[in-house]
């Protein structure tokens, strides 16, 4: 049955200076949520006189105007004896994530008990106003308000998540890390998409005698699922990670010391695409690969502490690092663009770069750490996760770190962390049973949640290797790993 919003159903939290895994959500006791804005811009029409009427014109393009901030009033009490929260913000001038939760049926004060939200980011305060302050007669008695405006960057919904398995009829081996290379296309190029459906993972080879290579397991559109042999590995040769630079599809092999590539046009087109195998520039065998949204570059990491990028995969890769920074062996790394990168490994490495070239280590969380995961939310917030199952942030660029406590934490693996945007970011966890699981953040950090919330549990499984969110959709992700008491894989999404 559908339910329909009403008034008296929503909640305003308010999160100062931006969804951050230290920055608490506050509810707004006696504040409502005025109705919403946003406009993506209207389109002008371009025109040329018509070739079958005088004085007539026809429309043959058009362009699209700029893009406006969403706005919307904030309303409350103004209180005689507690200072004004919205001219507080205000005054400071600083930045305030709006989040207004719809529910029922649960405590309204929980920030993270909804059966919806919808999240103002990089909200500022233009304009506050209050009702008249005085009465000159006693008809005039009446509560004073207080309203300030605000104008977000970004707009969006939270919706409770569903799990569903996906790919097990292509799937035989166990899932070790997926990409989502993807951008929205509305029929430019004879293509549309969400942003969301190009989805590109890897598996194991299969064991035995003879053995089969590893596969590429991949949709182009979200539903229909393929797999390949990445047939420039070998039989007895692991992948390691996958991304996409340029026109290529990329996996690392620490077992073959090297990078396979194949162009994604035909990997998309479902032929029998051409893997090709190259080992150019590589001295410690990589274990990992990232490239920023909308990078340029292809960051990988591998054993001994070597970096390497490229920008062209064709012709091999560079070093930026050979073991200076660190000797430990590098197991993640994230670009957060193309110059400010984090990578962590063995004995609590942690290694960044601001310039894309230079690198320094850093104090991680504790000795003799295997970290396990990164991921970047910012230049100074860092988030690690450990291989004893612990989860770290800093917000001043490694010079503390604080340990963030989920359910089931310590105990253990974290084996990924991925953020879609500033607020909603997923956690792969193995609990020491072992059982998979995937947990949600919706305030950048400071809490997680076990998925589902929606109907249902997450398909049985021994462990989630790795996430994959969408950055053009925040209730989109998907998990690979191993299925429950097999050798098999296992590929699960997650969405409204």
């Amino acid at each position: 049955m559908t339910d329909y919003a009403k008034t008296g159903f929503s909640r305003v939290f308010l999160i100062d200076g931006g969804a951050r895994p230290d920055h608490a959500p506050a509810y707004q006791g006696c504040m409502k949520a005025g109705g919403v804005s946003k406009s993506w811009g209207d389109l002008t029409s371009i025109e040329c006189p018509s070739e079958v009427r005088y004085d007539g014109f026809v429309e043959v393009d058009t362009i699209k105007g700029a893009e406006e901030r969403a706005t919307m009033d904030l309303m409350g009490r103004y209180l005689a004896d507690v200072a004004s929260e919205l001219l507080r913000i205000g005054n400071l001038g600083c930045g305030v994530d709006v989040q207004v939760h719809i529910g029922k049926c649960t405590d309204p004060t929980d920030f993270n008990t909804f059966t919806k939200a919808l999240v103002l980011e990089g909200a500022y305060i233009s304009d506050w106003s209050t009702d008249d302050l005085g009465a000159i007669e006693s008809g005039e008695r009446s509560p004073v308000n207080e309203t300030g405006s605000i104008s977000s960057k970004d707009l969006y919904e939270i919706l409770r998540l569903v799990l569903t398995e996906v790919a097990a009829s292509v799937v035989t081996n166990e899932v070790v890390d997926v990409t989502i290379c993807d951008q929205v296309a509305c029929g430019e190029c004879d293509e549309d998409s969400s942003g969301c459906q190009h989805i590109y993972a890897i598996t194991l080879q299969e064991g035995g005698s003879p053995g089969t290579p590893p596969d590429i397991v991949f949709t182009v559109n979200g539903s229909t699922w393929y797999a390949d042999d990445i047939d420039s590995l070998g039989a007895a040769e692991d992948p390691s990670a996958i991304d996409c630079v340029g026109d290529y599809i990329v996996v690392v092999s620490n077992d073959s010391g090297s990078a396979h590539y194949a162009l994604k046009s035909e990997v998309d087109a479902v032929i029998d695409e051409t893997w090709t195998e190259i080992a150019t520039g590589f001295v410690g065998a990589p274990n990992d690969c990232h490239r920023a949204t909308g990078g340029r570059y292809l960051y990988i990491v591998g054993d001994g502490g070597y970096i390497y990028r490229t920008d062209d995969i064709t012709a091999g890769v560079s070093v930026l690092d050979a073991g200076v920074a660190t000797d430990q062996n590098l197991n993640r790394v994230f670009a957060f663009s193309d110059e400010f990168v984090v990578a962590v490994g063995e004995n609590s490495a942690v290694v960044y770069t601001e310039d894309g070239l230079g690198w320094s280590a850093v104090g991680g969380p504790g000795a003799g750490l295997s970290l396990t995961a990164v991921a970047v939310q910012s230049e100074t917030t860092w988030f690690v996760g450990t291989g004893t199952g612990y989860l770290y942030y800093t917000v001043d660029k490694a010079a503390n770190w604080i340990a963030k406590g989920f359910p089931g934490s310590g105990a253990g693996v974290v084996h990924d962390i991925a953020f879609a945007n500033d607020s909603v970011g997923y956690l792969a966890h193995a609990t020491a049973k072992p059982a998979g699981r995937i947990l949600r953040t919706y305030d950048g950090g400071y809490s997680w949640n076990i998925l589902p919330e929606g109907a249902g549990t997450i398909p049985d499984n021994d462990r989630i290797n790795r996430v994959a969110p969408c950055v053009y959709d925040a209730n989109f992700v998907v998990g690979v790993g191993l299925s429950d008491l097999s050798a098999d894989g296992i590929i699960v999404v997650g969405q409204d």
